[in-house]
């Protein structure tokens, strides 16, 4: 595709500032994030365009709005000069002139970064999808390029990519609702790019020290792996051995399948690397080997002299893979075929084995090495995902005897690749003392709508089937309140009550949250125990 980088937009010089690259999420009460969130936040932070909520936290998992992106994008732009006074207005219907938002909605309506959808409105309320992101960014800091005619959006994405700013793993999901952690992912590296200091903010993402464009041995303790190579980084930067059972969302590149820790008493050149799966996969496109900075070292492809389709390789020239010495943790990613290109949900993964061809740095005399600590546990791919569920309630308050008290509310965050996300069953955990009684179960839809009825069992678990349409998650975000008609014994002692999600299950074991991706049924979730705890009241 041709990748011609043209002006546009908002003709303004960028003014030139330096970046620190220094850790600023202290400053936020619902820390520690992962290293690439803990990037973006922090020189967001320092640009002065984030400050977080009004109780101290920042929720990078929460999604955002079309009003609150514009703010902080242009608040992040070195050479905006928005002024509440002057920009102020009612440039749209749905924008007047003392709404928080009208400043910068209007200033980049008259800066043409913005221009509202086809009715006329601006719907500041909506969350922002991937391709809106990238279309305000482009405009505001140039960069769009010229291609063949096609969707809209291209042109955005093209210039995004072309300059190494778009976020990784999204490129062909352009409808995907940007979280708040994406959000300062993706204005951080637009903002580091415009200062001639992307190299240096990538690095912090990868969890180097500030002011550091790439990782040296130096760097890197002894238990990390010292890394000389041309290979591009994973989407998905640091992890940790063991690996988990995870979730592989088809389209996507995954964090590790499977992971393992060499023992190296010197720098080796990893000349070639052989995976073994469990069975013939259909959905996976290629594999990688990375160490746990993130670093894709090997890039494999199925081996065609397999003729049971089981085995991956990949090679090295030399000098391209140098890992050691120490213990080194080193994993296999996987990219997911989309699902044109015959990626479909529900299909059980699993590597059955490693091995590697290393040398001598520089020499030719090669041997074989074999993890001395290995992982490699099941997966499920699917098109969509639930990724977090959190309480939407208070954390705790008093007691309420009554019909229909509200019980919990929670909220379930989730991401798709276009498919359908429902949650399709709960079943609750109740921690309540003798004499409390909550009869008449029951679930909704906090933005109304759709209700239905759960059932109690001796056991003490509540089991609640949740029809599609009260189930679907749209938006990136669902809430559902849970009710029931509570009644207390006389001379209850300590009369109390809450609930949980509590269990995750597991691919063999059932969890508190079943959920559809509108073809597959799942049974679990990624996550500890507890997934999360309802409001704790007291009489």
């Amino acid at each position: 595709m041709k990748r011609i980088l043209i002006l546009s937009g908002l003709l303004v010089p960028v003014i030139a500032i330096a970046l620190t690259f220094e850790d600023q999420t202290d400053k936020y009460t619902d820390t520690p994030f992962n290293s690439a969130v803990m990037a973006g936040v922090s020189v967001l932070t320092e640009a002065g365009a984030i400050e977080g909520n009004p109780d101290g936290t920042f929720r990078p998992d929460q999604l955002l709005n079309r009003a609150e992106f514009l703010k902080i994008v242009l608040r992040s732009y070195p050479a905006s000069t928005v002024s509440p006074e002057e920009d102020a207005g009612n440039c749209f219907p749905d924008v007047g002139q003392w709404d928080w938002f009208s400043p910068y909605v209007c200033y980049a309506k008259g800066h043409d970064i913005v221009g509202g959808y086809l009715d006329g409105y601006f719907r500041p309320e909506n969350s922002v999808n991937y391709a809106e992101a990238l279309k305000i960014l482009g405009e505001l800091y140039q960069l769009k390029v010229e291609t063949p005619p096609g969707e809209w959006y291209v042109q955005y994405r093209e210039g995004a990519y072309g300059a190494g700013v778009g976020l990784p793993g999204l490129e062909q999901d352009m409808e995907h609702l940007l979280t708040r952690g994406e959000m300062a992912r993706l204005a951080a590296a637009y903002l580091a790019h415009s200062q001639g200091q992307l190299e240096e903010y990538r690095a912090m993402e990868r969890g180097g020290r500030s002011g550091e464009p790439r990782l040296s041995a130096a760097s890197l303790s002894s238990s990390e792996s010292f890394v000389s190579s041309a290979s591009s980084s994973s989407s998905l930067g640091r992890w940790t051995h063991p690996t988990p059972s995870r979730f592989l969302l088809i389209g996507t590149r995954t964090q590790p399948i499977a992971s393992g820790v060499f023992q190296f008493s010197e720098p080796m050149d990893i000349r070639s690397v052989t995976v073994n799966m469990k069975k013939e996969l259909r959905t996976i496109l290629e594999l990688h080997l990375v160490d746990n900075t993130g670093r894709t070292l090997i890039t494999l492809k199925p081996d065609v002299l397999d003729q049971l389709d089981k085995r991956w390789k990949g090679e090295a020239a030399i000098g391209e893979a140098t890992v050691g010495p120490g213990s080194i943790p080193l994993g296999i990613e996987a990219t997911m075929k989309t699902p044109l290109q015959g990626g479909f949900p529900e299909e059980f993964v699993e590597v059955k084995s490693m091995s590697m061809i290393i040398a001598k740095t520089g020499d030719i005399q090669t041997s074989q090495a074999l993890p001395v600590e290995w992982s490699h546990p099941g997966h499920q791919t699917a098109s969509t995902i639930i990724n977090r569920v959190e309480n939407a309630g208070p954390k705790e308050g008093d007691m309420t005897l009554g019909a229909d008290q509200r019980i919990a509310e929670f909220r379930f965050l989730g991401r798709s690749t276009g498919a359908l996300l429902i949650v399709e069953n709960l079943l609750f955990t109740t921690r309540m003392p003798a004499g409390i009684t909550v009869q008449n179960w029951r679930v909704i839809r906090s933005d109304g709508g759709n209700s239905g009825t759960c059932s109690f069992g001796a056991d003490g678990f509540v089991d609640c089937p949740i029809a599609e349409e009260m189930g679907s998650i749209t938006g990136g975000a669902l809430t559902l309140r849970i009710s029931g008609d509570v009644s207390m014994a006389p001379n209850t002692q300590g009369p109390s009550l809450q609930i949980l999600l509590n269990e995750p299950g597991s691919l063999s074991t059932l969890g508190a949250v079943q959920w559809s991706d509108g073809t597959g049924h799942y049974r679990w979730m990624e996550g500890e125990a507890p997934l999360a705890v309802g409001t704790g009241w007291e009489g």
